[in-house]
């Protein structure tokens, strides 16, 4: 999975194989999932990109 976060602030979440991308102008933190199983995600909002993030935590892990 490649994960990266479009965001103007600086505090930044500090999550492992997240590729954060500052832009001053943008208008919302933007979050852009690249998956072979989930496909193609963009979740808007800070606290949606945080959700969805602990789900990914808490989800049992299957071996390929």
């Amino acid at each position: 999975m490649k994960a990266y976060l479009v965001t103007k602030n600086e505090e930044l979440p500090d999550i492992s194989g997240l590729h954060v991308i500052k832009i001053p102008f943008a208008d919302e933190d933007t979050l852009y999932v690249f998956d072979a199983r989930l496909g193609y995600l963009e979740i808007k909002g800070r606290e949606k990109i945080m959700e969805f993030i602990h789900r990914l935590k808490n989800e049992p892990q299957t071996s390929q």
